[in-house]
């Protein structure tokens, strides 16, 4: 019965050291290593079966790290040309299926 128990404790050893990880370094690379530290992390303790409170701790933790990694991720930006570029040859797409279309309806 000593061994879950040492895995429980280890597991929890393991999940309060990168939170100090967490807390100390803030770098997008950071993140991205924290996310997959905590997914392996929960994935191993759910086959441990540790107890509910250390698994939604480690879940939860898990979460709110993805969000975390996902909302800070930077936007690639296009520039005012390039969108307007962009609009142009939508809008040339879009007049050239309206004349397809006349030519379509006139032969039908």
């Amino acid at each position: 019965m000593s061994r879950p128990h040492s895995l429980e404790h280890c597991l929890s050893d393991e999940f309060t050291a990168l939170v100090r990880y967490a807390r100390e370094r803030q770098d997008a690379e950071a993140r991205l290593a924290l996310f997959a530290a905590l997914l392996d992390l929960e994935r191993r303790a759910g086959l441990a079966e540790v107890p509910d409170p250390l698994l939604r701790q480690i879940t939860e933790a898990r979460f709110l790290a993805g969000i975390l990694r996902d909302c800070v991720v930077p936007v690639s930006r296009a520039s005012l040309r390039s969108a307007q570029r962009a609009l142009s040859i939508t809008r040339r797409r879009g007049a050239d299926d309206d004349h397809l279309d006349a030519i379509g309806a006139a032969q039908g």
